[in-house]
């Protein structure tokens, strides 16, 4: 039973078919997903190592074929030969080179990329088609002299270079003495004062016309209330001074001297004579001038010519001799000539410290 019936759905199902659009089946077979290549990724990598492999081959047959050509003595083939010694300031770059010539006297086959530093070793106007490892003698003496070029025109590192300005330069060229050859001192004018007794003293003012400054001062004699232009001259003696003022400008030195003389010593600026019997008081005592207008200690002695004796004596310049003789409370006599004698206790620079004369009563 069981196989009639197969046969007779199978016979069936095999008559039945459906009309169908051939367009619709276009369009379905166009959504179906394409068919991958039959070569996989693996082969493909498989492919291209083998003609990676024929293309070294190919090419290191080509290399060996060059290397057994005669080397040519061309000026290019010889710059690009590495020198057995380069001399450079920098030990960095020293070390580099020799790594590199050892690499490629090691492997002739590889070439390696200089660096900026090792490019500047090589002149930019050479080229090399190839590396020649076993150059002749004539070729190793080039090689040595370019080598030394190379090395001797290779700019030194930064930090070694001194950088001179024009300032230091101007300095450097500038002339050891600062003074011009024609050096030209400033203008002096000396004048001096007649001499004046104000304060009891022998003075004699210098003054000084002058553009310059720094100014010093010096004499022959006692210079004292020294300024920048003017002086005092202490005239105690009688004769000719010679007053030197000197002052600079610009570093240049002037000097201009001026002579002035004293016709007497100074004595105090004392008298003579007097007469007791005067209605003027200041011709009836005595006293030096000086000692009633200076300030200073001193000892008034009037003497007898004849033996030595004291005939008056003060320490007071108010008290003025009155021609009275103090061991006889009398008046001394008339035209008859006395000695007077002054001993200072603090005299001025360079002045003497005892003053005497005559005196005379009239």
């Amino acid at each position: 039973m069981k196989d009639p019936f197969e046969s007779k759905i199978k016979s069936l199902v095999e008559d039945y078919s459906f009309d169908y659009d051939p367009k619709a089946w276009d369009a379905l077979s166009k959504k179906l997903p394409k068919a991958k290549s039959s070569i996989s990724w693996l082969g493909k990598f498989g492919i291209a190592s083998m003609l990676a492999l024929v293309v070294g081959i190919i090419g290191w047959s080509s290399l060996s074929s060059e290397n057994q050509k005669p080397a040519k003595n061309t000026a290019s083939q010889k710059a690009i030969t590495t020198p057995k010694k380069v001399k450079s300031n920098s030990p960095a770059l020293a070390a580099q080179t020799q790594t590199e010539s050892k690499q490629q006297v090691g492997n002739p086959t590889s070439f390696s990329q200089p660096d900026a530093t090792t490019a500047q070793l090589i002149s930019s106007s050479f080229s090399a088609p190839y590396i020649d490892l076993m150059p002749s003698e004539q070729e190793r003496n080039t090689l040595s002299t370019l080598s030394e070029i190379n090395a001797i025109t290779t700019p030194l590192p930064l930090p070694t270079i001194s950088q001179t300005t024009k300032v230091q330069m101007a300095q450097n060229n500038a002339p050891t003495s600062t003074l011009p050859s024609n050096c030209q001192g400033p203008k002096l004018l000396l004048d001096v004062d007649a001499i004046n007794y104000e304060d009891g003293t022998p003075r004699i003012r210098v003054n000084l016309q002058t553009n310059g400054s720094d100014i010093t001062w010096s004499a022959n004699g006692t210079l004292v209330n020294k300024k920048s232009r003017s002086v005092d001259l202490m005239a105690f003696k009688g004769q000719t001074y010679t007053i030197t003022a000197e002052a600079q400008l610009d570093g240049c030195k002037s000097t201009e001297k001026i002579k002035v003389t004293a016709n007497e010593d100074y004595n105090l600026l004392a008298v003579n004579a007097f007469n007791p019997e005067s209605r003027d008081e200041r011709n009836a005592t005595f006293m030096p001038y000086a000692l009633t207008i200076r300030d200073v200690r001193f000892e008034l002695l009037i003497l007898d010519p004849e033996n030595g004796a004291v005939v008056f004596r003060t320490t007071d310049a108010q008290n003025a001799w009155d021609g009275i003789d103090q061991r006889t409370g009398q008046l001394v006599p008339a035209q008859k000539a006395y000695i007077w004698k002054v001993v200072l206790q603090e005299a001025l620079p360079n002045e003497k410290t005892t003053y005497s004369g005559t005196i005379v009563r009239i």
